[in-house]
């Protein structure tokens, strides 16, 4: 028996949650890091990724789900392990630069900030007892993992881990 979402939903209209008891939810935590500011090309897809997010803790599927602003420009004095460059970090630590490439970009910086990382509008990564497990957007193996590949896959219950240690 599963737990889920119909991502695709009743006649194309809204999503359906469907609750069925013996599915554990995600034993990880999840966070959807989500730029300040957004494209205009890119809002409709961010939207739309945060409310698939939302019905899949609705469901039960998603018990701790975190958003954090992810701000374009560093402010020079960020020391908290949790900044767009420490998060960048710990992410090609696990899975390599070029699995990031293009979704995440550097540059360098100025006015004493070392460099500064742009994030994709939105990205989502997993952790279990701090270490990542999942992240998505990312390349891997030549094989392109969406936002929507996370979505569908936490749909329908599938494996969400592709980070391996």
């Amino acid at each position: 028996m599963l737990r889920g979402l119909d991502m695709g939903g009743k006649s194309g209209g809204e999503p359906m949650i469907i609750r069925i008891a013996d599915r554990e939810p995600l034993s990880a935590e999840l966070t959807l890091y989500v730029r300040e500011t957004v494209p205009d090309a890119a809002s409709d897809r961010v939207s739309s990724a945060l409310e698939g997010f939302e019905l899949l803790e609705q469901a039960g599927v998603v018990t701790d789900r975190r958003v954090e602003t992810v701000s374009k420009q560093p402010t020079g004095n960020e020391t908290d392990r949790d900044t767009p460059t420490a998060v960048y970090d710990e992410f090609v630590e696990a899975v390599g630069w070029e699995s990031l490439d293009p979704f995440f970009k550097t540059r360098p910086g100025s006015d004493g900030v070392d460099r500064v990382v742009t994030f994709p509008p939105v990205s989502v990564a997993l952790r279990e007892a701090g270490e990542l497990t999942g992240l998505y957007p990312r390349w891997n193996d030549g094989t392109h993992e969406s936002i929507e590949d996370c979505l569908n896959a936490l749909a329908s219950g599938d494996l969400v881990e592709n980070v391996r240690p």
